[in-house]
């Protein structure tokens, strides 16, 4: 994959989180699919950034999003 398409799976990750955060703050329920593709995204692109720590936090948020949809469900 090259560079740039590595680089929007980090922006358009960042811009589906933010995206995220808005509708749950309006407690908008299409906030927590959001959440998990954003989370997704972001854990992908610092997979491949080998930033480890990072990738672990995004894929835990992604497994707490998918709870949290269920529970507010």
């Amino acid at each position: 994959m090259t560079e740039p398409v590595k680089n929007y799976f980090g922006w358009i990750g960042t811009f589906l989180v933010l995206i995220g955060y808005y509708l749950n703050a309006n407690q908008i329920t299409l906030c927590w699919p959001v959440w998990i593709i954003g989370n997704f995204l972001v854990g992908i692109y610092s997979l491949q950034k080998e930033a480890y720590p990072t990738a672990v936090l995004s894929f835990t948020l992604v497994i707490m999003s998918i709870y949290g949809y269920f529970k507010w469900l």
